[in-house]
């Protein structure tokens, strides 16, 4: 019998997991939610994939969703402050006792496999995922909302047959898993579409949106786009958020309220609107205009263009791949314009860094060179590109010395990996959540 762990313990025994498989199959996670009894089996899921704004997605959708009077299970990944934000019902994070109790599921159903076959070993994501669902199943959740880790296809997240599927964006990111291509990113992000199950899409470039049109025809399923069956409209900065008008065929919802910026937030919220709106019909549920409109107003997500202080402001976002840096160049142009300011960037080493500095050092911006903290993947501070306007700093902290030194009268925004924004965050914030 395994000795009973405590919260601490419990994680510890998660992250020493492995992190990596030799193949990318389910047949490690089926066997293991299978010993579980089959929880996954049970759930109604909105299932959600992208390169970026899957995230801000799943929050909005689970936000919907609860506001609409449903109990709403969201796993998603990394935490920015603790462990046991990843998974969520009600977005209440899983507590102590949930946590340990899972893992103690997850153990014991290991050591029973392990009893037929000693070499038995999952990775440390298929172990979470699992837990998810035993988790959700236990608390009898009306929906859960799952976001995916890496890709779609052959992700841990992609057992399940969900009452619908969203796709945010694709680009170009761990390539190294998913390919060099679009069209190769979107063929594993396609893998989440199952038949006749009801896909929402957002913008997707020629390449991605054809291999999408190839999957709908050949599973018959119904597909909703963003600018072609849903729209986001007149959308403009109001105060640190947003206003927007959503439109459809059943008519326009006008002056929706949504605190985050950034353009493209706008498209996340449309999808996650429409996502909303299939599964509710879906599942012959209610949902009502002031419903959509109360749990979109609630849609906060830590470390998106989030402001965690004004005096100093600072700013801080998860931008760690080509097209989230473009996005973010767009958003702090709108929100700044040309106004002074320091971006703090931090990169993993297997990102496309010369890509990201060389559009980051085209803006009128001070940019500054940090190494993301504790993390083996973290680009040494001495690899980063030389471009005019720029500086290296041994740590974040150091950065944001300097800055409150020299700049403290204007804004500083924190940009790259999640790890890096994850750990300013949470310095900064301590337990203020």
């Amino acid at each position: 019998m395994e000795a009973v762990m405590n919260e601490a313990e419990s994680i510890a025994y998660i992250h020493q997991l492995p992190r990596l498989a030799k193949t990318g199959k389910h047949d490690r996670i089926l066997r293991l939610l299978a010993a579980l009894g089959n929880p996954h089996q049970t759930g109604a899921y909105v299932h959600i994939t992208g390169t970026n704004g899957k995230g801000s997605v799943a929050n909005a959708v689970a936000h919907i969703l609860e506001a609409s009077g449903l109990t709403v299970g969201l796993f998603t990944s990394p935490y920015i402050m603790r462990f046991n934000e990843r998974i969520m019902i009600d977005h209440q994070p899983i507590p102590a006792a949930g946590l340990i109790a899972a893992v103690a599921a997850g153990r014991h159903a290991l050591a029973t496999i392990r009893v037929e076959e000693p070499a038995f070993a999952v990775t440390e994501f298929e172990f979470i995922t699992a837990l998810a669902f035993w988790y959700f199943a236990q608390q009898g959740v009306d929906a859960a909302v799952i976001e995916v880790g890496i890709g779609g296809d052959t992700d841990s997240t992609n057992v399940i047959t969900p009452v619908v599927s969203a796709i945010t964006s694709v680009g170009l990111d761990h390539q190294k898993l998913l390919g060099n291509t679009l069209t190769s990113v979107a063929t594993h992000k396609a893998g989440i579409i199952k038949p006749q199950v009801p896909v929402v899409t957002g913008h997707l470039p020629q390449e991605a949106e054809t291999v999408i049109a190839a999957k709908v025809a050949a599973t018959a399923s119904p597909w909703l786009a963003l600018d072609r069956d849903f729209f986001a409209e007149n959308g403009r900065l109001v105060g640190w958020g947003q206003s927007f008008t959503y439109r459809d065929d059943a008519g326009r919802l006008p002056e929706l309220e949504l605190p985050l910026v950034g353009q493209y937030q706008l498209g996340n919220a449309a999808v996650a609107i429409a996502t909303a709106k299939q599964f509710a019909q879906a599942r012959d549920w209610p949902l009502s205009p002031r419903e959509i409109r109360r749990g979109l107003a609630a849609s906060q997500w830590p470390a998106r263009m989030e402001k965690i202080s004004d005096a100093p402001l600072i700013v801080l976002d998860g931008a760690h791949n080509p097209q989230g840096i473009n996005s973010l160049i767009a958003t702090l142009r709108r929100v700044f314009g040309s106004q002074p300011l320091t971006l703090m960037v931090g990169i993993l080493g297997d990102k496309d860094v010369a890509g990201m500095v060389a559009a980051l050092a085209k803006t009128p911006y001070r940019l500054w060179f940090v190494p993301v903290p504790d993390n083996p993947r973290a680009l040494a501070v001495a690899d980063y590109p030389d471009v005019p306007n720029s500086a290296r700093f041994a740590s974040w902290q150091a950065a944001l010395a300097a800055h409150m030194s020299d700049y403290a009268d204007e804004p500083l925004v924190v940009a790259g990996s999640l790890y890096l924004v994850a750990a300013v965050r949470q310095t900064l914030l301590g337990g203020d959540q």
